[in-house]
């Protein structure tokens, strides 16, 4: 009979080679997930591309084809057409963001911390590049904040929105997709900063300022406007987080 150690396989099996498409759609995607190849970015035709991989155009075609349907890549017809590394899917990040931004797990005095980097920010480009339209829009929001304030849970949800609207004016994807996932968590935990009338009517005024530096073009004073508005925000957090110990 033979032993345990006879029967033991001396030799690891054969692994099936990958077929040239798989490498190419690898190696396509490595550079992709690297940051080599960028958002926007143009890759070269499918004849340039099986001279570099030294493979048929096929291959190449069909490696392309398996990173358009994972939207890694995009197709443009026409004139200026061809194959581009694709944009990131903000939705899908924002969801993702969305997720890890949960109350209790982050404290208000970080996601403050966060918005004053941005949105001060924001605000100074809006100011800088806003158009009579986006101007006005504001405008109504800060008349809409005006006549909820009565109305803590929409009063709230107001200036939520004149925040986020201030940050879509600045026109950065990133500053927007931020605040968007930050936004029910600033309304959950913000909502205990505005017990009293009083400093309801001192934030309806803060925004009146702000939205008036944007609409007279005044980047600096918009952003300084902002900062300032963020700190009294954050100073009432850390004054009622020493109250409830």
């Amino acid at each position: 009979m033979a032993n345990k150690k006879e029967l033991e396989p001396l030799f690891e099996p054969i692994v099936a080679p990958k077929r040239n498409f798989e490498i190419i759609e690898a190696s396509i995607r490595r550079e992709i997930y690297r940051g080599a190849l960028v958002p926007g970015q143009k890759l070269p035709n499918e004849f340039e591309l099986a001279r570099q991989f030294n493979v048929g155009r096929s291959a190449v075609r069909e490696g392309l084809k398996v990173l358009e349907l994972a939207g890694l890549l995009v197709v443009r017809r026409g004139y200026n057409g061809g194959t581009f590394v694709a944009p990131p899917d903000f939705e899908e990040a924002s969801e993702v963001i969305t997720l890890t931004f949960r109350p209790g797990t982050m404290a208000i005095d970080q996601l403050l911390e966060a918005c004053q980097t941005i949105e001060a920010r924001a605000a100074e480009l809006a100011a800088s590049c806003a158009s009579e339209l986006e101007i006005s829009e504001l405008e109504e929001l800060v008349q809409c904040i005006e006549k909820c304030a009565h109305l803590p849970a929409r009063y709230l949800t107001a200036i939520v929105d004149f925040h986020l609207a201030v940050t879509e004016m600045a026109h950065n994807a990133v500053f927007t997709l931020t605040l968007q996932a930050m936004r029910n968590t600033l309304i959950q935990e913000l909502n205990r900063l505005i017990s009293d009338q009083k400093l309801r009517t001192t934030i309806i005024l803060e925004l009146k300022d702000i939205c008036k530096a944007i609409s007279d073009h005044d980047s600096l004073q918009a952003g300084q406007l902002m900062r300032t508005h963020l700190c009294h925000l954050d100073q009432r957090s850390a004054g009622e987080k020493l109250n409830s110990e």
